[in-house]
């Protein structure tokens, strides 16, 4: 063999070292349709007794109202755990997270040249809701970056929430200088975009960015203005939330199509502006474009605790739903970074297997399984109970429209009965610690295509309390029923509401 017939098979075999060496990942990754590949951890380098004690530690704290966690490390899920009454074919109110969906579509409509630059101000889409000179200067990029100068505080904003939030509320900075968290940017930009493409937002999305990543199972509600709302109420599976991340820690390509633009994706998750020092909920983070930069990769971050968290460092996509149980904002921030280092991202051992645990493995699958089908506990039912069934009780006049409440007690069902401004509720409550789960046929403001409430309840000596739940909602509205002759007091606590209402046996 002469010596350039050895160098050129040198030169072949280096050629197909590197080939394979590029494509190795590739033969890792792949994009997922209906189904997840599913691993265990050690398979993908990861510590089944660190997932196993995140479970631990969030059974043991009341406080903390989790739907669903999904962990997904090098393409593979590696764990997907739901609550009950939560399953993987359940949508759930991704609330601000959508943000960052709206900001996937602005880099796609940028792509498609339905949009020309970020320097494009407000004004040229809609000027007559920018009518102040100084609204005038707000260009996209101060919407993407939440500096478009408004006076405004996010939970209270003007109300009904629409376009003409715009007019109702004035300048307060120059526009491009100063980060103020603020979904009628968001809203904005969900206007602009059907204008610009001449479809409405959901219908853009449905082309460019669901169908390609086989997303079906989804809702989206309008506000009052007939616009896509931009900045939450999107209605995702925790499963499609993960094909949203992993679209992204792919750098937007999904089935070797780039579905969002390499640089986009790079952009917006990238720090775009200096978030104030007293924005405490922000402690150690950035902004890019509408994504939350952590110091290990991006997230979108919805209210009461919805995620879509990429650590492309790690090979990562953690997806959670939740309720947060916390009342104060800066609290959840920081015990979610604690509750990421601590048990997901300081579980990642390695790059390749690690060693099985199967105990530990077990223990871990048998925890999921009874969080979604949990046992049942049978309680005694109280004297008390069997008094109050099939009474019915008037309640005071009140400020949330609540005009009576009943009960028919069983021995694990509950019958429970609302009236609320004129309109009669009935609902199953399961006992002994089960939901039942009721489809009420309509929309009480929640799922636009009917709403399905979930009810458990549990006495405590003469106090009954049931937990109401509108499935996908990241809220609870507990109530307690405290009895004493023909009186009754109500009490509910929910999301910024704490209210006791009296009533009394109706004769």
């Amino acid at each position: 063999m002469t010596k350039l017939s050895t160098l050129l098979l040198c030169l072949i075999f280096f050629g197909l070292c590197i080939s394979y060496s590029q494509n190795s990942k590739t033969k890792v990754s792949y994009y997922p349709n209906e189904n997840w590949k599913v691993s265990t951890p050690e398979e993908q380098g990861v510590d089944s007794e660190k997932l196993l004690k995140m479970f631990e530690s969030i059974q043991s704290t009341p406080t903390l109202d989790f739907h669903s966690i999904l962990v997904v490390r090098n393409g593979h899920l590696i764990t997907e755990a739901y609550w009950t009454p939560y399953n993987k074919n359940t949508t759930h109110n991704i609330k601000s997270a959508s943000k960052s969906i709206i900001s996937a579509l602005v880099g796609i409509a940028l792509d498609k040249k339905y949009l020309n630059s970020l320097d494009q101000k407000v004004s040229e889409f809609y000027p007559e809701y920018v009518i102040d000179s100084l609204k005038q200067t707000i260009s996209l990029h101060d919407l993407l970056t939440m500096t478009g100068g408004l006076d405004w505080m996010e939970d209270a904003g003007p109300s009904p929430f629409d376009l003409e939030s715009w007019n109702k509320t004035p300048m307060r900075d120059t526009s491009g200088e100063i980060f103020e968290y603020n979904t009628a940017m968001t809203h904005m930009m969900s206007a602009i975009l059907t204008k610009a493409t001449g479809v409405s937002t959901e219908r853009f999305a449905n082309k460019w960015l669901f169908k390609p990543l086989g997303i079906t199972n989804y809702q989206w509600t309008k506000s009052n203005d007939g616009i896509y709302h931009g900045g939450f109420d999107i209605f995702l599976t925790p499963r499609d939330m993960a094909k949203f991340g992993y679209l992204y820690l792919r750098n937007g390509q999904w089935n070797e199509k780039q579905i969002v633009p390499n640089e986009w994706v790079k952009e917006s998750t990238t720090k775009k502006v200096n978030i104030p020092v007293e924005v405490a909920y922000a402690e150690g983070l950035n902004y890019g474009y509408w994504w939350w930069i952590q110091e290990k990769g991006y997230m979108a971050w919805g209210s009461g605790g919805q995620y879509i968290i990429v650590n492309p460092d790690l090979d990562l996509v953690i997806v959670i739903t939740a309720t947060d149980g916390f009342d104060d904002i800066n609290l959840y921030a920081k015990f979610m970074r604690q509750f990421l280092e601590n048990y997901i991202y300081s579980a990642v051992i390695s790059n390749a297997p690690i060693p099985a645990k199967p105990l530990i493995l077990e223990k871990l699958t048998n925890r999921v399984k009874e969080l979604e089908n949990p046992k049942i506990a049978f309680e005694q039912m109280p004297k008390i109970a069997g008094v109050v069934s099939s009474k019915n009780y008037i309640l005071d006049k009140n400020d949330i429209g609540f005009q009576s409440t009943s009960f028919i007690f069983s021995d694990s069902t509950c019958i429970w009965e609302y009236n609320i401004g004129g309109h009669p509720i009935n609902l199953k409550v399961g006992l002994n610690g089960n939901y039942l789960i009721n489809d009420i046929g309509y929309s009480m403001g929640v799922n636009p295509g009917g709403d399905k409430i979930a009810c458990k309840g549990y006495w405590n000596s003469n106090e009954f309390t049931i937990e109401h739940h509108i499935i996908g909602d990241p809220t609870k509205q507990i109530f307690t029923f405290s009895f004493d002759g023909d009186e009754i007091n109500m009490h509910l606590t929910t999301y910024g509401l704490d209210v006791t209402i009296k009533g009394i046996k109706e004769k």
